[in-house]
């Protein structure tokens, strides 16, 4: 399963000068880092330092990917990746999926470690269920529950059949938050752990060519997938993981419900795309395959960070490098 978990809940910019600021920026890396890691889960694995367009209006239209006919239950699964910076581990999280050819459930759970605990002490889940037809997911109900040294935040939402979505954050919605809810634009988009079914679902050939409308909530955006080639993985010290994956770039492109303050501080320091590396994972005893990332790399003031998959279990079965190997 591919995860782009895609929430952004720090947008805002401190206009403090920086060494007065110091620790409050640290903190905040580390806030948009572990956030990134409520994206991904990947995507979330996508969350979110993912490159944006300020102002742009993109022309998105989510493509659906057919649920696979091999089987009617595709094998759960669960993923466990670590995001490291600057040299220190950040955080930990790990994503479950169940899928069949009329539904799904996926959740999502994380915290903080190291240095990062030691600023936000954040722990996070998110769920979303919904249903799945031969024209792809219908999410039904989505929750987002943080809990950090900056206080609770928690949002459950449903969608209706015509599209619309009933919203309960608390804090409550910001005005311009409420705004975008009421604008219309989030009607028809799907949440953002539901968005990662249109690249766990997608062929190999055609894997990152997406692009997804999203609302978590709070804003309206917009999941572009850029493809830009293939590249064997090297063996490293924090994944297991070694051999062929898709290269791609994700970029956030905003709709509704971001901060004035963010977009001014995007207007003058764009953030640059997310790198994902996504591979093709075959599922024990089935013929259906799933993509699944397997590496992110993004920017932060601390330099470039890295998220490792350093876990798949597929159907009860723990895959590793060797049993990968079997499985071609």
């Amino acid at each position: 399963m591919a995860w782009t978990f895609a929430t952004r809940d720090f947008e805002t910019s401190n206009g403090a000068p920086a060494e007065a600021n110091r620790d409050v920026g640290s903190t905040a890396t580390c806030t948009r880092i572990v956030a990134t890691a409520a994206i991904t889960s990947l995507l979330a694995v996508a969350p979110l330092a993912a490159a944006t367009q300020p102002g742009a209006e993109p022309e998105v239209q989510s493509e659906l990917p057919a649920t696979p006919e091999t089987s009617s239950t595709i094998e759960p699964i669960t993923l466990v990746y670590e995001f490291y910076a600057a040299g220190f581990h950040l955080a930990t999280v790990e994503t479950n999926a169940t899928l069949t050819n009329e539904a799904y459930e996926i959740s999502t759970k994380g915290q903080s470690s190291g240095i990062a605990d030691s600023l936000l002490r954040a722990r996070f889940e998110s769920s979303a269920v919904g249903a799945l037809s031969s024209e792809g997911p219908t999410p039904k109900s989505f929750r987002n529950f943080s809990d950090t040294r900056f206080g609770v935040r928690e949002l459950e939402m449903t969608r209706a059949t015509d599209g619309t979505f009933d919203v309960t954050a608390e804090p409550e919605l910001e005005p311009h938050q409420a705004a975008a809810l009421r604008s219309g634009l989030a009607d028809g988009t799907v949440d953002p752990l539901t968005a990662s079914l249109y690249t766990a679902l997608r062929p190999a050939n055609t894997t990152c060519t997406e692009k997804v409308r999203v609302f978590d909530g709070r804003r309206v955006f917009a999941l572009a997938y850029t493809r830009k080639g293939t590249e064997v993985l090297s063996p490293v010290d924090e994944s297991f993981f070694t051999g062929d994956t898709i290269k791609c770039n994700l970029r956030y492109l905003p709709l509704a419900g971001q901060t004035r303050e963010w977009k001014l501080e995007q207007a003058k320091n764009p953030t640059p795309p997310i790198e994902l590396w996504i591979a093709e994972f075959n599922q024990p005893n089935r013929d259906a395959d799933v993509m699944i990332p397997v590496r992110m790399k993004l920017q932060s003031e601390w330099g470039t960070a890295l998220v490792h998959l350093t876990s798949v279990t597929i159907g009860g079965e723990v895959l590793n490098q060797a049993s990968l190997q079997q499985l071609k």
